[in-house]
């Protein structure tokens, strides 16, 4: 992954909790963001440490995908944390039940990010496949 992705993230959670917004819409972005970035480092220094293991890509694929849906759920919940403790107001811009509610989401979220790398896994391997017998 690139580095700019990184530093996109970083500048949007930036630029996003100066502004009094409380849009669920834009946090849960930022977090699913921040949760892509963080998975991605874990499984690029993971791969520099470990030899390819083969034979193993759609299991590798479906835990990194419900890592980073779980942690889409966490991310989000702490950068509405950081906001709230940021702004410092008496009524927060994300409310504790908010944040709560999206704590609750964690398991679900996990299963969707799983189905999701389970599919991306199973067309990466599909698209491996098709340039070794040089169909693509």
């Amino acid at each position: 992954m690139p580095r700019h992705l990184i530093a996109f993230t970083g500048v949007a959670i930036l630029l996003w909790s100066g502004y009094e917004d409380s849009d669920a819409l834009a946090v849960t972005v930022l977090g699913v963001l921040a949760a892509v970035c963080v998975t991605w480092v874990l499984g690029a220094s993971s791969r520099q440490h470990a030899p390819p293991v083969y034979g193993y890509e759609l299991l590798i694929a479906l835990l990194s995908g419900a890592l980073t849906g779980a942690l889409s759920a966490l991310a989000t919940t702490l950068l509405m944390l950081f906001k709230d403790l940021r702004h410092g107001h008496i009524f927060p811009d994300f409310p504790p039940e908010m944040m709560l509610a999206m704590l609750e989401r964690l398991p679900v979220w996990a299963l969707a990010g799983a189905s999701a790398g389970l599919g991306f896994g199973t067309l990466r391997k599909l698209a491996a496949e098709l340039r070794r017998r040089r169909v693509v």
